[in-house]
């Protein structure tokens, strides 16, 4: 008759002790300079491992602490002190607290899709769409005056439209690529949305940052879509990317010019039968969008927005909720009216000081952070 040997016990594996590792962001800090009150209140301070002693030691403490360290996350990554400041009550950040968990309550359940615009980029060492043109109009040899003028009136498909008019596809394929077809460095938000988001991502970046991300952040295979594989059904064993202007792999496909782009959505009103706007509809009806780095304004995508929303309610049909993390203005009415105009969208924003993008990776870790806390 066979020895029955019963397997080793792993520390990690009893009383529920692997969710220690659920916590590392709390357990840095509670091992760090702002944690060492309490791991002297604790006991544990003079230890190798202080956080892992007082998880073993005294979960009910450690819970406790975990929980007061929570909320003050909360608090600093949702602007409490900020929003307070603004009026003098806790009206706005009440509405961020709300938001916030609405937002989780979504990631939970696996609906969201990250949109991922050029503000995400800017950490990684490359430039917005705006700085880009301006680096353009320099290499063309257009006088800076007439740049800066087109580009305070919104019309930056006129710039590429002159630019390849006076000095050719070639010249402005090859600036395209000098500057995004770099490896940049990964920025932290990067990072987060790779190890958050494995099935679908948006962006209407030319980088390659996202792709980095997934290389780097897990080895998780991808796909690369592009406009003129859109629509093909995307592999279910691999993260999906959908570079919705093109990929900087090859810069002669990208839609850039004042014609490109009405090839792609129509050339006065939008066409929701081209294969642009037909993915757009799919997603912003199918799963809820959460737009990051994206300035929002009337653009291409926003109107086409706007015309699947207005389609929705003709048809008497419920779109499902989206959101944004969104900077704010020190000006009330500008906030009101701000969030007026994404919400008529069926964009919920969430809240972060006009100028401080460091939020934007703050509340993301706050979301994975809460996700984790959810699962105790």
């Amino acid at each position: 008759m066979a020895m029955t040997v019963n397997a080793p016990k792993i520390w990690c594996h009893q009383d529920g002790h692997s969710k220690y590792e659920d916590f590392a962001d709390f357990n840095e800090w509670f091992d760090g300079a702002e944690g060492t009150e309490l791991r002297v209140q604790a006991l544990v301070d003079r230890l190798a491992n202080p956080s892992k002693a007082f998880f073993a030691g005294d979960r009910e403490a450690y819970n406790l602490a975990l929980e007061m360290y929570r909320i003050e996350r909360r608090n600093e990554w949702l602007s409490k002190d900020l929003l307070l400041e603004l009026r003098g009550d806790a009206h706005w950040f009440e509405r961020n607290v709300a938001r916030f968990d609405q937002l989780c309550d979504r990631m939970e359940a696996g609906d969201i899709v990250p949109f991922v615009g050029a503000g995400i980029s800017q950490p990684g060492g490359f430039p917005t769409w705006k700085d880009h043109l301006k680096q353009q109009g320099r290499t063309a040899g257009l006088a800076p005056v007439s740049v800066d003028a087109l580009l305070a009136q919104g019309l930056y498909e006129e710039i590429v439209d002159q630019i390849e008019g006076e000095r050719g596809e070639d010249v402005f394929a090859q600036e395209l690529r000098d500057t995004f077809g770099k490896n940049g460095v990964i920025p932290p938000a990067d990072y987060l949305l790779a190890e958050l988001f494995s099935d679908t991502l948006i962006t209407t970046n030319y980088d390659r940052l996202i792709e980095q991300s997934f290389d780097l952040g897990g080895g998780k295979a991808i796909e690369v879509l592009t406009p003129a594989n859109i629509l093909r059904s995307p592999d279910p064993a691999k993260v999906t990317i959908i570079k919705l202007h093109g990929n900087i792999q090859n810069p002669t496909s990208c839609i850039l010019s004042k014609n490109q782009y009405a090839a792609a959505y129509g050339p006065d009103a939008i066409d929701l039968s081209l294969p642009i706007p037909q993915a757009l509809d799919y997603y912003f009806r199918n799963s809820s969008l959460l737009f990051l780095g994206c300035s929002l304004n009337q653009d291409r995508t926003i109107r086409v927005f706007e015309a699947i929303k207005a389609k929705a309610k003709l048809a008497g049909a419920d779109l499902p909720q989206h959101f944004s993390i969104e900077q704010f203005s020190a000006d009330e009415t500008d906030l009101i009216g701000r969030n007026e105009y994404l919400l008529r969208l069926g964009i919920t924003p969430i809240w972060f000081p006009a100028g401080e993008f460091g939020f934007i990776d703050g509340i993301l870790s706050l979301a994975r952070n809460e996700l984790l806390y959810r699962r105790q």
